[in-house]
């Protein structure tokens, strides 16, 4: 619907006069007053983000900035100054992606230099992001500018030097020399890394390596077998079209296989392309031709093909390996994590018990969402440098099965140890090995040598949770009570400080395993588990808690814990059984307090929610009576009896009726039915008996009309010596 023009274009005046004499507050006002009537307009837009800008209301005008990006999404412009702004905001890596998006709509205009200048910018953000750096290599060499792109490639060199990964570092180097033969840094460089590869010439193999020789070896194999795969039998094989050359085929696959080999990459390149083109689809082509992508900076190819492979037995692990590499160099660090995960859990899971899988799979999951979640750019660097440095140490696979060998010996019952805390630690050889030690003597009840293991674990490894963790259990062990309270206390609040609530909640439930009634361990639990939507859990803490008061006789702190958790049921539309038992001991406590209209309030509520809750029918007719509600009790007395009637429970009648005779033995229409109950059951002398008491309550009160009722109900059940009742009958009626 369209706007007031008349209203848009005094807003617009109004705005711009504010503007020229830097009211800025009363031109954002008029600018939005304006966008109310057009909200489409880009130049209004933009100078709104100019007014808000000059406000210093940089996540306002980040918003605007992006509204526009959106709405001209071919237009670099309002794309920069989005980049700008995260870069103010310090949301470094944003900007970085940001400036990347910019340079790249430059470049489809042609706008070379602008394109330059905004790669350059991200570079500085993030300087270690290869794919940036290779983007400069390809414009710098286009455009004939050699000695930049030699520096480009050295920035390569030295990237690739930090990550350990020093041929593509020499690789590089070389290659700036090539653009620039003048360059004295890169043949320092060179100079330094051939000198080093000398002093150090042990290599060690990434995950890469073998899976990418298995790979070339079954391609070679296929060229000594009889039949090509024009009819293939199997699905690892792939499938290929009926009309494929198979003298082409071979040829190609030769081709690829040599050019691998000798690191002609463009040559292997080609000739795989050319074997897909032909459908073959086979995964060792896939998988080196992905993993050839990757050596030429291709990342986004190098990810097509590498996600091919994950499915695939035999290229599993080098392609979660690979992958994470990419998104690596381009700076995703989430998806960095991911993959390295997936390659270190291939390797865990097939050194744990079947039935140990599930758990374990769930622990590598909430690593993965756990760093997603927390955005932490640096903490996500140092854990995927750390995963990386891992995954291409020497024998890490064996370190893998020794590291799950030691965590399954020092886990405690039903825990899941996590192998990748592990992997971060130094000398963890030493650090699990230490702990290893201390278990057995704590299974052997020597705990002053399960204490020195434990110390000396510490002690190699002062940030390691589980050594601390460790300690605590033998401090248990050795009834240090309030050491190990201690030690539970301050490991749990540094659990909250690093966002690790799984372990918060071991150290909480530590704490109440020696000391139950610790209100405050309690409540802190109470808050982490409803913090995770574990309201049942949390439901049951409210339980235990609040019955620990009522223990202590300390009602009024019993019912505001009961209340709490209530409330907590509430909100999460909670009905099961721990809800329903909380609604009972609020109930009782409001009793306990003569709250007698709270608590029926509470008995009432629970019978909406549970309508089958005989135990909260029958407080509700006892309330009632207690209120002074004989009608509402009577009603509702009746419908649980019908219910016990048509159940046949005719035990369940006498003792409600029997109860509840006890404490209002003045109501006559209740003791009534229960004389009536006897009768039916043929238990006449028990009907007699609570007609009588009824009666003698009656004449105590003066209520002799009522008396005079009773009686009579006595002399038809013809009681023995039925002539006292008569006589009694004619004088109470004078």
């Amino acid at each position: 619907m369209a706007g007031n023009r008349t209203i848009f274009n005094d807003a617009i005046t109004k705005g711009h006069n504010a503007a020229w004499d830097g009211q800025w507050n009363k031109a954002a006002a008029e600018y939005r007053r304006a966008l109310n009537e057009f909200p489409d307009d880009a130049s209004v837009r933009l100078s709104l983000t100019h007014a808000l800008e000059e406000l210093g209301q940089w996540e306002s005008a980040l918003r605007e900035y992006q509204h526009l990006a959106q709405a001209q999404p071919r237009d670099p412009a309002p794309l920069a100054r989005v980049a700008a702004l995260l870069e103010k905001l310090r949301r470094v890596p944003e900007a970085a992606g940001a400036y990347v998006q910019v340079a790249d709509l430059y470049l489809a205009t042609k706008l070379t230099s602008k394109a330059i200048e905004a790669w350059r910018k991200a570079a500085e953000l993030e300087p270690d992001r290869t794919d940036i750096h290779q983007k400069l290599v390809e414009v710098y060499t286009r455009t004939g500018q050699h000695p930049a792109a030699a520096l480009e490639q050295l920035a390569l060199a030295w990237i690739y030097r930090k990550r350990g990964d020093k041929a593509k570092a020499l690789h590089a180097a070389e290659q700036a020399v090539k653009l620039d033969p003048n360059n004295a840094a890169a043949r320092a460089f060179i100079d330094e890394m051939t000198e080093s590869e000398r002093a150090t010439p042990v290599s060690v193999p990434s995950p890469v390596d073998e899976a990418q020789k298995t790979a070339l070896s079954r391609l070679a194999e296929t060229l000594l077998e009889a039949r090509e795969q024009t009819q293939p039998t199997g699905e690892s094989r792939g499938a290929i079209r009926p009309q494929i050359d198979q003298a082409e085929v071979e040829a190609l696959i030769a081709r690829a296989v040599d050019a691998q080999m000798r690191h002609r990459v463009a040559d292997a390149i080609e000739a795989y392309r050319k074997l897909i083109a032909q459908g073959i689809t086979r995964p060792e082509v896939r998988f080196n031709l992905g993993l050839l992508y990757f050596e030429t900076m291709r990342y986004d190819e190098a990810i097509q093909f590498l996600s091919e492979t994950v499915g695939d037995d035999q290229f599993a692990l080098a392609s979660h390996y690979a992958l994470g590499q990419c998104y690596r160099a381009q700076g995703k660090l989430d998806r960095t994590i991911e993959h390295f995960l997936q390659a270190v859990k291939i390797v865990d899971l097939s050194n744990v018990r079947r039935e140990q899988a599930d758990d374990l799979i769930r622990v590598y999951e909430e690593l993965a969402e756990g760093f997603a979640a927390k955005g932490d750019r640096a903490q996500a660097e140092r854990f995927s440098q750390s995963l990386e440095d891992f995954l291409s140490s020497k024998g890490w696979e064996d370190k893998v099965q020794q590291f799950r060998q030691r965590l399954e010996a020092i886990k405690e019952e039903g825990e899941q140890v996590d192998l990748v805390e592990a992997i971060q630690v130094r000398e963890s050889d030493r650090v699990l090995e230490a702990l290893a030690l201390s278990q057995e003597y704590l299974r052997r009840e020597k705990f002053g040598a399960a204490s020195e293991e434990c110390l000396r674990a510490i002690e190699l490894a002062p940030n390691y949770l589980p050594a601390h963790a460790r300690l605590a259990e033998i401090l248990v062990k050795q009834e240090r009570w309030s050491e190990a309270n201690a030690k539970y206390q301050a490991l749990a609040e540094l659990c909250l400080i690093t966002g690790d609530l799984k372990r918060a909640e071991a150290m909480y439930r530590g704490i109440l395993k020696i000391a139950p009634d610790d209100v405050g361990a309690r409540s802190k639990l109470i808050d982490l588990l409803a913090q995770q939507n574990r309201t049942e859990e949390a439901l049951e803490q409210y339980l235990d808690l609040g019955d620990g008061f009522a223990r202590a006789n300390q009602v009024g702190k019993a019912l505001e814990k009961f209340t709490e958790g209530v409330r907590l049921a509430t909100r999460a539309a909670q009905t099961g059984k721990t809800a329903l038992t909380l609604r009972h001991r609020l109930a009782e406590m409001r009793a306990r307090q003569n709250d007698f209209a709270g608590a029926l309030k509470t008995y009432q509520e629970l019978r909406q929610q549970s309508p089958d809750d005989e135990r909260a029918q029958f407080y509700i007719v006892d309330l009632e009576f207690r209120l002074n509600q004989a009608s509402a009790a009577l009603r509702d007395l009746e419908e649980l009896l019908a219910r016990y009637h048509a159940r046949n429970e005719p035990q369940k009648i006498s003792a409600v009726l029997e109860a509840l005779a006890q404490s209002y033995p003045a109501e006559a229409e209740l003791v009534t039915r229960l004389a009536q109950h006897y009768r039916a059951q043929g238990a006449i002398g028990q009907a007699i008996a609570a007609l009588d008491a009824l009666g003698q309550a009656q004449l105590s009160l003066g209520n002799r009309r009522a008396a005079a009722a009773t009686i009579r109900q006595i002399i038809e059940l013809h009681p023995p010596r039925v002539e006292d009742y008569q006589k009694l009958l004619q004088e109470i009626s004078r």
